[in-house]
């Protein structure tokens, strides 16, 4: 676009009112002004509120202090003028509704009543909603016979309109708030001007000199004069437009000598691809009669990778058809329902099938969370890890043992017995690293027990680890432990539990390379433990994936977290 079309067009405008700054500095103010009245408004009408309380109180105690004389006095005389007299002379009070005397013995000695006219019900509501305890008064009357002490001889009560105490509360406060209305749209135009001159008109200056820009010539701008902003923020705004157009300026001269550079070049490669296009004819030549060779060899080529790729389709299918074999025998990740607070699991074998294990069962208030670690993976361990289910089925289910210490000892020896492991001719060498958790709702505790595979938990904003027992389960060639500890944690809310295979802080990376370990797996734990379950196990994923870069896995990797309350 040439520099006439540029000067031909219109302006830039805001379109509409609603759309300037101006507008939205007078809402953002107003709106602000607005809140801290209707804050100032509400404190009002609670001192308000109590004020007339007080009032009320303190009047009808200076009422019941003029009159209990004359009262006492009508009421043991039983005089009908007098108590008459005594009744009528309350009516001063402009609230009064209703005043009754008594005698000792209930007798109601004079009585009068008088309606107070509201206006509009909202005077009602009110009074019934905030001053019905300070409607009714008692004044108990004794009176002195012959120097004798004061005997009881009746009872003033009096009852005030809520209506009447309403209105001069409502009049009180409708009285403060236009006040402060008007108060708040004063405010609110002052700074609206304020701002419009000392901000708003500047910009304005700024962006029309913006806009009369020769894009050829930017370095050539009409730099506008900002009186009174050479040292703010839109002096420097002034300053740094100026600075930038000056460097376009300094850009297009450049490239207006590059152009020239680049033509001369253009001409020298011109002549160059002429003398390489001859002899890459000659080469293409003899590359026609090695591609007919090459097209003989890759047709044979063909042939047995097709033969290559019958066969390997069938041990996938194979390998996919035992991954659906292997899910069905996991248990559903919500089985423990409504046990626990938030849980998730991240199962993921290193091939399509792997050799870690977790199981989650609920028994009334007793729940079940296992993690384990089998031999090797691929479809090995898979093989394993049906072993192992099968054999926690049978414990849990028909031994019934939910103590955990006891549940590693006998999935020892029963994985030791189904492999025929418990035989000294044997020559298989398999077994797994197993933790196991029961989360009592009952008694709030969680007791773990671990082999070779540990508890991780975060409390009071840090992070604590169990190990487990320094051994493994079914294997022939470690020592056999039958006594594992149980480590009992009483639980409190937000404490979140975790438990995991080798796989998750084996993870290789970093420079130097190195493995990632525990203790920077809790670090990541503990940057992430305030997100829900399902989010944090995500955060993990993200953090190991950063951390290995390009390195692949290593293992099968299983994450069991859960917060419990």
């Amino acid at each position: 676009m040439s520099h006439n079309e540029l000067k031909d067009e219109q302006p830039l405008k805001v379109s509409r009112l609603s759309q300037g700054l101006t507008f939205k500095q007078a809402a953002v103010t107003l709106g602000v002004v607005v809140l801290l009245g209707l804050f100032g408004n509400l404190v009002v009408f609670f001192v308000e509120w109590q004020n007339i309380r007080a009032e009320v109180r303190s009047h009808v105690q200076q009422t019941f202090a003029l009159v209990k004389g004359s009262a006492s006095e009508a009421a043991y005389q039983m005089h009908p003028e007098l108590t008459r007299q005594v009744v009528e002379g309350l009516f001063g009070y402009d609230a009064l509704e209703k005043a009754v005397l008594k005698d000792n013995f209930g007798r109601v000695l004079a009585e009068k009543t008088q309606n107070r006219a509201a206006v509009g019900n909202i005077g009602v509501n009110i009074g019934q909603d905030f001053f019905s305890d300070v409607t009714r008064f008692s004044l108990p009357l004794g009176y002195a016979i012959s120097g004798k002490t004061q005997e009881n001889v009746g009872q003033l009560d009096i009852y005030l309109s809520p209506r009447v105490v309403a209105d001069r509360f409502i009049d009180r406060v409708t009285f403060n708030g236009i006040t402060s209305l008007v108060r708040d749209v004063a405010i609110c135009m002052l700074v609206v001007a304020i701002f419009y001159f000392m901000i708003t008109l500047p910009l304005l200056r700024l962006s029309r000199a913006i806009a009369k820009v020769d894009p050829n010539r930017p370095g050539e701008w009409p730099v506008p004069q900002l009186k009174g902003h050479g040292n703010d923020e839109l002096g420097l705004l002034l300053r740094t437009v100026d600075k930038l157009l000056k460097a376009f300026q300094q850009g297009l001269d450049q490239r207006n000598q590059a152009q020239e550079e680049l033509l001369h070049l253009t001409l020298q490669l011109e002549q160059r691809v002429e003398e390489r296009t001859h002899d890459l004819q000659e080469a293409m030549a003899a590359l026609a009669e090695e591609k007919a060779e090459t097209e003989r060899a890759f047709a044979q080529l063909d042939q047995t990778h097709g033969e290559l790729e019958k066969a390997n389709r069938l041990v996938v299918e194979s390998i996919q058809y035992a991954r659906r074999i292997q899910s069905a025998m996991l248990p559903d990740k919500q089985a423990l329902g409504d046990a626990v607070k938030d849980i998730s699991v991240w199962w993921e074998p290193l091939h399509v099938v792997g050799g870690d294990y977790f199981w989650l069962e609920r028994f009334g208030a007793k729940n079940l969370l296992i993690v384990a670690d089998c031999t090797g993976h691929g479809v090995p361990g898979a093989f394993i890890t049906l072993v192992v289910a099968s054999a926690l089925d049978r414990i849990l289910h028909e031994q019934k043992i939910m103590n955990p210490s006891e549940i590693l000892s006998a999935l020892d020896e029963m994985v030791r017995a189904r492999l025929r492991q418990d035989r000294p001719e044997t020559e298989s060498d398999d077994g797994l690293d197993a933790a196991v958790c029961v989360w009592d709702t009952q008694t709030q505790t969680l007791t773990f027990a671990g082999a070779g595979l540990p508890l991780i938990y975060v409390e009071d904003e840090k992070t604590h680890e169990i190990r487990g027992s320094k051994a493994s389960l079914a294997y022939t060639s470690t020592r056999r432990v039958r006594d594992f500890t149980n480590h009992t944690i009483p639980v409190k809310p937000g404490m979140a539990f975790y438990l995991l295979t080798d796989g998750v802080p084996d993870n290789m990376g970093g420079k130097p390379m190195r493995l990632l370990g525990r203790k920077r797996l809790a670090s990541i734990i503990m940057a992430n433990h305030h997100k829900p379950m399902a989010e944090q196990i995500l955060a993990i994923q993200q953090a190991l994936e950063a951390y290995r870069g390009n390195e692949p896995r290593r293992d099968d990797t299983t994450l069991l977290g859960f917060r419990p309350l």
